[in-house]
């Protein structure tokens, strides 16, 4: 059962067809495909060429950084992994503050 919380109702697992985030994003494919070279995007490949829901944010991001806000592509690098470390860090902050703290008065 796949839940009903991506992008636009589509479930966690699904994937979204490149030629649908290339209309929606109005980007060419060789750019998408000149990310995945730079290690920037993973594609999937069944059975059509698609990204899953985080990589389609990431094209947003990536767009929106380049488009809106005029950042260089070696700046995008930059503030994808930054923010990549960010969440990784709050998610490691999380769940070390979820743990059950352990009574060691005994």
């Amino acid at each position: 059962m796949k839940r009903k919380d991506g992008m636009n109702g589509r479930g966690v697992d699904e994937v979204i067809p490149l030629d649908r985030v290339v209309e929606i994003y109005r980007i060419p494919k060789r750019t998408i495909r000149a990310l995945v070279r730079e290690g920037l995007l993973e594609l999937e490949a069944a059975p059509a060429p698609s990204l899953r829901p985080e990589m389609v944010e990431r094209v947003r991001l990536i767009v929106s950084l380049r488009r809106d806000l005029g950042v260089n592509m070696a700046g995008v690098e930059v503030i994808l992994r930054l923010r990549h470390q960010l969440i990784w860090t709050r998610e490691r902050t999380r769940t070390a503050f979820c743990e059950p703290w352990i009574d060691v008065s005994e």
